[in-house]
């Protein structure tokens, strides 16, 4: 499986920052919390708690989604169907997300003016103007903190609490742990030996 997640990573991002378009997933109902991430980091992630697998089949078809599942069943009928498919072996978040990187291109970095809500997908809107966010938040909240994201859907309001450490500790680990996957791949160029010289 990880031979075969590297042999697909794409040659153009292979030690570069330039990343294609957002790809779309759907994930199971084992993966709540890969789907919080990823809509974090601004992809656009269909989750349900209960959905049968023919649904997500079917869902991944027409929105040209890519499914995330840790049921093998479920993968090899998508692979089997010509689908888009990941089987998630190791559920660790730092994990997931870097080989997600490593095989579909996804940024691991947090970008304010293009994230989404962990609960309901829709992009948020980001402010910076207290007078908006006075009515929603506590008065704690407004003298402490300078940015806000505004979900227009479900109407959460976020902010960069004191989680949010523990959130780039995560994408470092993931940045670090994809490092790992494409230093296996890559071949490094070996050095000149003093008998070659330099032309």
């Amino acid at each position: 499986m990880i031979e075969e997640i590297l042999a697909r990573i794409p040659p153009t991002f292979r030690g570069s920052k330039r990343l294609p378009h957002h790809p779309r997933f759907v994930v199971d109902s084992m993966l709540g919390h890969v789907a919080r991430w990823l809509r974090l980091l601004g992809y656009d992630t269909l989750y349900y708690r209960n959905i049968a697998d023919w649904k997500i089949l079917k869902v991944a078809e027409e929105e040209d989604r890519i499914i995330l599942t840790r049921d093998l069943g479920l993968f090899r009928r998508a692979r089997k169907r010509g689908l888009r498919a990941f089987y998630v072996e190791d559920p660790s978040i730092e994990k997931v997300l870097a080989y997600l990187s490593a095989r579909y291109g996804i940024r691991l970095e947090f970008d304010k003016h293009d994230t989404r809500c962990p609960e309901c997908n829709t992009p948020l809107r980001y402010t910076t103007s207290i007078e908006e966010i006075s009515p929603r938040v506590s008065k704690d909240i407004v003298l402490k903190y300078r940015e806000f994201w505004i979900c227009p859907h479900c109407g959460k309001v976020y902010w960069q609490g004191r989680h949010w450490k523990s959130i780039n500790q995560v994408l470092e680990i993931a940045r670090s742990e994809r490092l790992k996957l494409v230093s296996r791949f890559v071949p490094r160029e070996r050095p000149l030996s003093s008998e070659q010289g330099l032309e």
